[in-house]
C-alpha cells in the first residue's frame, strides 16, 4: 500500500468522525466537497471550493479537526486548509448548472385556462389572472390568490404562466423552491446574481408562500422583490392556501406586501362542481372511469377535488390487487379502508415509521430525537425519503415531525438518499413495500 492511499484511507476515517462530531448538517455544508492534498511534515493539507469556506472551516472546526487527525495518525498534526482550483471549478459549474435549471424552471407543465373548469368559487380568480396576463387596467399588483389545498390554485398558476405574452420574461418558483435557492445562492456568494435574475424578471408566480412561514429572512427577501418588481411595473402573482392575516409564522413585512395587493379568494367546489373536475382529471386515465364510481367515492368521502381524483385512482389500483370489479359492493366493502381516517397525513407518517422501525429494528424515540449518530443516518434519511415521496410532505413539516430539524438538514438528507437508494436492491424493495402499504391510507 502506497503513502497516497494510506493518507486518503486515513482522511476517510478523520472525515466519519467529523461527521459523527458535528451532524449531517454541517458536514454536508461544509466538508462535503473537501479533499486531502497532501500529508507532510506533520502538515495535512485539506483542500475545500473557495476562500470562504477556507475561513470557516479554519475558525469553527480547525481545532476538532486537528485533535481527531491526530488520534487517527498517532502523531501530533496540523490541519493547513487550502483552496482547491479543481474543487472551485467543479462547485462553479454545479451552480452554473443550478442557475441554468433556475432558468429553465418556469414549471409551465400542459395546465391551460381553457382546461380550467370555473365554478362560482373560482371564476374571480380566473378573471383576475387573465386581466394581470393580458396586462390591462387597472393594475393588480400583487395578485394574491388563496384558498383551500385542492381547489385549483396551481392549476390556475400553471395557466398564468402560459398567458403572458411570448416574449414575457417569466419567473415562476413554489416557495419551498425558492427559499432553497435563495440559501444556495447566499452560500455560494451568488446572491448578487440571484437577485439580479428574479429582480430582472417581467413576471413572478410564486406558488405555495405559506412554506415560506417561520423563514424571517427569506420573507424580507421576498416582500423586497415584490415591491421592487411592482414599482417597474412587473407583474407579481402570489398563491397561498389561506388569508395572509390567518397565516402563522408571517413577518410583517411580507403580510403587508400581501395585503396590499388585489386578493381574490378561491372557495372549494361543491359536491357536483368536484365530481365534474374529478371527471375531467380522469379523462386522462388509462382506462374509463364510470361516473357513478366518481360520484359514490365523492360523495361518500368528500375533501377536495384532488383528494376524490387520488381515491378514485387508489381504488382501481386496490382492485387490481384484489382482482375484483368496481361495483357499488366493491365501493362498500373496500371504500372505507382505501380512503382511511379523514386526516390521512397522520396515517401515512404512522405507516412509513413503523415500516422502517421494523426494517432497521430502531426505536422511535431515537429516530425523532436530536441525537446524531451513524447507527440513525440511514433509518432516519430513509424516513426523510419516504415522507417526501410518499407522504407528499415539505422538507419543513419533516423536519418539524422528525425531531424539530432545519429545512437544509432534512432537503441534504433527502438529496443523499435520493441516490443511495436505487443502487440498494434491499432498500429498493423497502420502498415498494412503503407504496403497497400507504397506497391504502389515502
Amino acid at each position: 500500500m502506497n503513502v497516497d492511499t494510506v493518507v486518503s484511507e486515513t482522511w476517510d476515517r478523520v472525515r466519519e468522525r467529523v461527521r459523527a462530531e458535528i451532524g449531517e448538517r454541517f458536514f454536508a455544508m461544509w466538508f462535503e466537497r473537501s479533499r486531502v492534498l497532501s500529508l507532510k511534515r506533520g502538515v495535512l493539507a485539506l483542500g475545500v471550493p473557495n476562500l470562504f469556506i477556507r475561513e470557516w472551516v479554519e475558525e469553527h472546526y480547525g481545532d476538532i479537526l486537528n485533535q481527531i487527525t491526530s488520534d487517527e495518525i498517532g502523531a501530533p498534526v496540523t490541519i493547513s486548509v487550502k483552496v482547491d482550483p479543481s474543487l472551485f471549478r467543479e462547485m462553479r459549474s454545479e451552480t452554473k448548472k443550478i442557475e441554468e435549471a433556475v432558468e429553465a424552471a418556469e414549471l409551465v407543465d400542459g395546465k391551460a385556462l381553457e382546461s380550467f373548469l370555473e365554478t362560482p368559487g373560482n371564476v374571480m380568480a380566473a378573471k383576475a389572472v387573465r386581466h394581470v396576463t393580458a396586462g390591462e387596467a387597472p393594475a393588480m399588483n400583487p395578485l394574491v390568490i388563496w384558498g383551500p389545498e385542492g381547489c385549483g390554485k396551481s392549476h390556475l398558476a400553471s395557466a398564468a404562466a402560459r398567458l403572458f405574452p411570448e416574449r414575457t420574461t417569466l419567473y415562476r418558483v413554489t416557495g419551498e423552491e425558492f427559499a432553497r435557492r435563495f440559501a444556495w445562492s447566499l452560500k455560494t456568494r451568488k446572491i448578487d446574481h440571484f437577485r439580479a435574475q428574479v429582480g430582472g424578471a417581467d413576471a413572478l408566480i410564486l406558488d405555495d408562500v405559506e412554506d415560506l412561514a417561520g423563514k424571517t429572512v427569506t420573507q424580507r427577501e421576498v416582500a423586497t422583490l415584490f415591491q421592487d418588481l411592482s414599482a417597474r411595473g412587473a407583474q407579481v402573482i402570489a398563491f397561498l392556501d389561506c388569508h395572509p392575516n390567518d397565516l402563522a409564522d408571517l413577518g410583517p413585512g411580507l403580510r403587508s406586501v400581501l395585503l396590499g395587493g388585489m386578493l381574490v379568494e378561491i372557495e372549494p367546489p361543491d359536491l357536483a362542481d368536484t365530481v365534474r373536475i374529478a371527471e375531467s382529471l380522469l379523462a386522462t386515465a388509462r382506462r374509463r372511469i364510470p361516473s357513478e364510481v366518481v360520484q359514490i367515492v365523492a360523495s361518500r368521502c368528500g375533501g377536495s377535488v384532488k383528494r376524490v381524483d387520488r381515491l378514485v385512482r387508489k381504488v382501481y389500483a386496490f382492485s387490481g390487487l384484489t382482482g375484483e370489479p368496481v361495483t357499488e359492493a366493491f365501493l362498500d366493502q373496500h371504500l372505507s379502508e382505501i380512503a382511511g381516517p379523514t386526516d390521512p397525513d397522520e396515517r401515512r407518517f404512522e405507516t412509513v415509521l413503523s415500516l422502517v422501525e421494523e426494517h432497521f429494528d430502531v426505536d422511535r424515540s431515537e429516530l425523532l430525537s436530536k441525537r446524531k449518530t451513524k447507527v440513525l443516518s440511514a433509518p432516519r434519511g430513509v424516513a426523510v425519503w419516504l415522507l417526501r415521496e410518499h407522504g407528499g410532505e415539505t422538507f419543513k413539516t419533516i423536519g418539524r415531525r422528525l425531531g424539530d430539524r432545519s429545512h437544509t438538514s432534512v432537503y441534504l438528507m433527502y438529496k443523499k438518499w435520493s441516490e443511495l437508494i436505487p443502487a440498494d436492491i434491499e432498500l429498493t424493495g423497502l420502498v415498494k413495500e412503503a407504496g403497497r402499504r400507504i397506497m391504502t391510507v389515502g
